[in-house]
């Protein structure tokens, strides 16, 4: 067999800064989807009124809200912002 065909993964191993970097933007992807789901389920929410459903996305939002009511800036302004386009 060639050994110019072989896929570079199969022949470098991985290294801990590439590892780290995977796991920063796997963190980053998953905190910006809390964010931006947000806003529609507090719309479903509102539409739907399931209690078991309002119940866990008040418990899943609970840092969000808890952001909004301590006031803190810029945060707080921005979520309420976001939040405010899809309870009308």
């Amino acid at each position: 067999m060639n050994s110019s065909l072989t896929p570079v993964s199969d022949t470098e191993k991985t290294t801990i800064l590439q590892k780290a970097g995977v796991a920063s933007m796997c963190a980053a992807a998953f905190l910006m989807l809390y964010f931006l789901l947000a806003g529609p389920l507090v719309w479903i929410e509102g539409k739907m009124k399931f209690p078991p459903f309002s119940r866990s996305v008040k418990v899943i939002y609970a840092p969000l809200a808890r952001i909004v009511k301590s006031d803190l800036e810029p945060a707080s302004s921005i979520v309420k912002a976001y939040v405010g386009l899809f309870k009308k």
